[in-house]
């Protein structure tokens, strides 16, 4: 009797842990440092920032547990490539990163833009700025590729885009590429207003890119059901 009633307890363990045991894993996602889209909080090192939180509201809604790193931006790609992680954001559409990752609807709407010293005579519309300008991009970005695509000159690639308007504000380089959100704020917080102008590159969707290996352990439905979830996680 005392080992029929131990088999039972020990069943009832079991089926009480089960939901547990089956729950599904957390969702493990990276990011970088590109304020005010994401970066880390001083105060406690969590990612946050304008896409962190609508990429959180989405999966909240869904219910599924994740995390968020804030990496350099090549590696945070490369764990995805190499399965490590889950997803990378917020990111515009490239061949290269379709052949192993989907890119979910847009997160926000987002500007590329070209970034050039006021005193500078050159200009992106010019049919010669491509020959004449030295052109810099962050290294890991979307528009470093871009750039070598369509011959432009690109000449610094360094990691971060504070580094990029120092070597733009020194000269090093002619115009910059980057994104408008972020480097917007940059400028701001750096007080370069004043010294800088900007032109609109084009206007791309910016998402999340999902690794395909994750996407199919979970499912057809996932990506659909994210979609649907960003409705109403979007700033108005």
């Amino acid at each position: 009797m005392p080992h029929a009633l131990t088999h039972k307890l020990l069943l009832a363990s079991l089926l009480l842990a089960a939901p547990c045991v089956f729950a599904a894993d957390a969702i493990r996602l990276t990011t970088h440092q590109q304020p005010p889209l994401s970066f880390t909080r001083g105060d406690n090192g969590q990612a946050d920032g304008l896409v962190v939180q609508i990429v959180a509201c989405a999966l909240n809604k869904m219910q599924r547990p994740y995390t968020v790193d804030v990496l350099p931006w090549a590696r945070a790609q490369l764990l995805v490539q190499l399965q490590q992680a889950d997803g990378f954001f917020a990111a515009t559409p490239s061949a290269e990163r379709d052949d192993y990752a989907v890119l979910s609807d847009a997160l926000i709407p987002y500007e590329r833009r070209w970034y050039l010293l006021k005193s500078s005579p050159l200009s992106p519309s010019s049919p010669d700025f491509k020959r004449q300008a030295r052109i810099g991009a962050f290294n890991g970005s979307n528009m470093d590729g871009w750039l070598r695509d369509r011959g432009y000159r690109l000449t610094a690639t360094p990691p971060n885009s504070e580094l990029l308007l120092r070597m733009l504000q020194s000269r090093r380089v002619d115009a910059v590429l980057g994104n408008g959100y972020a480097m917007d704020a940059l400028i701001a917080r750096m007080g370069l207003q004043a010294e800088l102008r900007s032109e609109r590159a084009e206007t791309l969707p910016m998402g999340v890119y999902f690794g395909k290996a994750f996407l199919a352990r979970e499912g057809p439905q996932f990506l659909p059901q994210f979609n649907g979830a960003l409705q109403g996680c979007r700033p108005k």
